[in-house]
């Protein structure tokens, strides 16, 4: 498979976009998803993990509602040579075997990678996909911050907010968000008086 000199071209974007917080990345997303539709045979769809204040933030195209089995996949690290730690990962789905073969040959000295593409060891089941751990998008990290930030207003250091969210989490069987989002339904803003 020859890929597209598009398709590189968005992956190349996409890398650049998480390291500068103003790029619209679903613009960034959409045409990478459009690129690979065309380049990948049965693409289905992809995964981006970033990692945000020691949380993973996961976004996908992927739902419950896809109903093509996943028989291939490539997992990109988001982590340029030099970097000392991991950004996020980026993961492709396709409906068909051995679709990324030629890609995740390339792809390490295409986008500059530190780590090593890694095909087919990501194929989620379908009830993984009915049910996705972790912080799903920007709303689920944003929940957390208003919950930590409620908490620091209280006078908790940072640390401590964050470790007592996740306190509430488990003392509740709740994922993260799930325990921020209760915890934010519970607060009753103060009443603002109005002058007469």
């Amino acid at each position: 498979m020859d890929l597209p000199n598009a398709l590189i071209d968005d992956l190349t974007l996409l890398s650049d976009a998480l390291d500068d917080p103003v790029t619209d990345l679903q613009a960034v997303l959409d045409v990478l998803a459009d690129d690979l539709a065309a380049a990948v045979p049965s693409y289905l769809g992809l995964t981006v993990t970033l990692y945000v204040d020691g949380n993973a933030v996961v976004f996908s195209t992927l739902g419950a509602g896809n109903t093509v089995e996943i028989r291939a996949s490539l997992l990109l690290p988001l982590a340029p040579l030099g970097a000392t730690i991991s950004t996020g990962s980026i993961i492709f789905y396709s409906g068909a075997d051995g679709a990324f073969i030629d890609l995740a040959d390339d792809a390490r000295w295409i986008f500059n990678l530190n780590g090593h593409p890694v095909l087919d060891a990501h194929l989620p089941s379908a009830a993984a996909l009915a049910e996705p751990p972790g912080i799903r998008g920007l709303a689920d990290l944003g929940d957390i911050n208003q919950a930590v930030g409620m908490f620091v207003e209280e006078g908790l250091t940072p640390p401590q907010a964050h470790t007592e969210l996740r306190r509430r989490a488990i003392g509740n069987s709740q994922s993260l968000p799930a325990a921020a989002r209760q915890l934010l339904r519970t607060f009753t803003a103060p009443e603002v008086a109005t002058e007469s």
